[in-house]
């Protein structure tokens, strides 16, 4: 078991005592109901970003991921994984796996924050439909324009930052 999987483990079995103590079965029973439910409007989504994911490793050689999004790649690595992240749908069910993948092929910490923070709390054009329909345009807009740089401020803080703590 790796360390994140125990951490998960650790976390879940403290809320499910702590759900037992105070709301007893019942509240373990609800808890987990809660669980599956969620899991049961995401697993299909989830799937399909794992196979994505998979099918990335298979056919983007690392050279390739490397020479784009690799450490040394630059503000254009930067710029492709902004737009990346922002065109990226269903995050962050679908933009962790992904990430995993571009890492594991060579791409820099730095970029592929720059693309985490895009998809998830940044540009995410994905979302603007949503964000139309329930906050209207001005929202959208200053929401947009407001988050605009954060990706790319994030990852370049991020690849400085991994580089001082010798980090990947």
């Amino acid at each position: 078991m790796d360390i994140n999987t125990a951490i998960m483990l650790a976390v879940f079995t403290i809320l499910g005592v702590l759900s037992w103590f105070v709301q007893g079965v019942e509240g373990v029973i609800n808890g987990l109901k809660s669980s599956l439910g969620t899991l049961n409007n995401v697993w299909a989504l989830l799937l399909l970003a794992l196979g994505v994911a998979g099918f990335l490793r298979v056919l983007i050689p690392q050279e390739v991921v490397s020479n784009y999004l690799g450490p040394a790649s630059g503000i254009k690595g930067y710029l492709i994984a902004w737009g990346v992240g922002a065109v990226t749908p269903g995050a962050p069910f679908t933009i962790y796996p992904i990430a995993a993948s571009l890492l594991d092929a060579g791409s820099g910490i730095g970029q592929i924050m720059t693309m985490v923070l895009s998809a998830s709390i940044g540009v995410a054009l994905t979302r603007v439909p949503y964000e139309l329909a329930f906050l209207g345009w001005r929202f959208s807009l200053l929401r947009f324009l407001s988050a605009f740089v954060v990706p790319l401020l994030g990852g370049l803080i991020a690849g400085y930052l991994s580089k001082f703590f010798q980090f990947g």
